[in-house]
């Protein structure tokens, strides 16, 4: 399976905990092949394979086997990009389980998950696909934290209730475990699974929405149909563009982004005959269309939600997109109140 990019913030929280821990800051952005500017960006993307050589750098400097584990506990939903916002925007637990289940691959590449009821539980297994124990220890460490800070956060808690069971033999470092996620930890057993009690899947996130949950779905599906088409350097950009939600970057930051001069990207994409501000436009254009054609989102909204501070730039930006024609005559064509 294809490695893919993780948000820079993923690179960014890793280094502070590391640092935290004793790591020199320095020495692991050079390791990183990162700079302070890269890790303030927030529409950066950084390889996977990038990503588990800094986790392996921040263990051997920190001393610490257990830092995979203090990185997801420190993880936080925004972190997560457009998936982070679906699961904040979700009514109750049982709808985040359910998007986690649906848009999952938008962050694990290497793992299956599968959500089920069992009397009064309800268990989320999750089952990595990469052959070195190591890795899928890594893996799964990674996604239990991460898991169980989530659902914290997003019920403003410092402890839910929660069993863990594990596939892997309890490692040297297996009290951290316990300590670091805060519930019983059993190893050895038939498959890594993270149970919950039912009762815990009607709690309400602070900041449900059911609104924004539908555009944030609908992002998360045009992600998705992307990654599965295929792998011209054009797709790479619209899933880029899609992901960077109200803070478009411009042709420089992408490039970068793709580890180019601005002078092989415009190539690149030329040679697919497409232009970086033509591609922007197509993202924008499809995504104020999905916002207009809510009846509960007004024009204005709709232009800050594409980052747009004026709404009278928005109104010339959509009838250029869409050749002369308004906001609010797309609207009036689209919804039905």
């Amino acid at each position: 399976m294809k490695e893919r990019d993780l948000p820079i913030s993923y690179a960014a929280i890793l280094v502070d905990v590391a640092c935290e821990l004793g790591a020199s800051r320095q020495e692991l952005l050079h390791t990183a092949g990162l700079t302070e500017q890269e890790l303030q960006n927030p529409n950066a993307r950084y390889p996977e394979e990038q990503f588990r050589q800094l986790l392996q750098a921040g263990i051997k400097a920190t001393g610490k086997q257990s830092l995979a584990l203090r990185f997801g506990q420190r993880l936080t939903l925004t972190s997560h990009g457009v998936f982070g916002y679906a699961v904040m925007s979700c009514r109750n637990i049982h709808q985040v389980i359910d998007i986690l289940t649906k848009y999952y691959r938008l962050l694990l590449n290497n793992a299956s998950l599968t959500a089920k009821n069992e009397g009064d539980r309800v268990y989320i297994e999750f089952q990595p696909t990469r052959d070195q124990l190591l890795d899928r220890q890594q893996d799964t460490e990674l996604f239990i934290a991460g898991l169980l800070s989530a659902i914290k956060h997003l019920l403003h808690t410092d402890h839910i209730n929660a069993e863990i069971e594990l596939s892997y033999p309890a490692p040297a470092y297996a009290e951290d475990y316990r300590e670091i996620l805060d519930c019983p930890v059993s190893f050895n057993q038939k498959s890594s699974k993270v149970f919950f009690p039912a009762s815990l899947m009607q709690e309400k996130p602070e900041y449900a929405d059911p609104v924004m949950l539908k555009l944030y779905e609908q992002q998360c599906e045009e992600l998705l149909s992307r990654m599965k088409s295929s792998d011209g350097l054009r797709v790479k950009v619209r899933e880029y563009l899609v992901a960077a939600q109200q803070q478009f970057p411009s042709l420089e930051q992408a490039a970068q982004h793709f580890h180019m001069s601005p002078r092989t990207f415009r190539r690149r994409l030329s040679d697919e005959d497409v232009s970086f501000q033509k591609i922007l436009d197509e993202v924008r254009l499809e995504l104020a269309e999905t916002y207009l054609r809510n009846p509960a989102l007004s024009v204005n909204h709709t232009a800050d939600l594409l980052g747009f501070h004026d709404v009278s730039n928005f109104r010339r930006a959509f009838i250029r997109w869409s050749d002369g024609t308004s906001p609010s005559a797309f609207r009036k064509q689209h919804v039905q109140y």
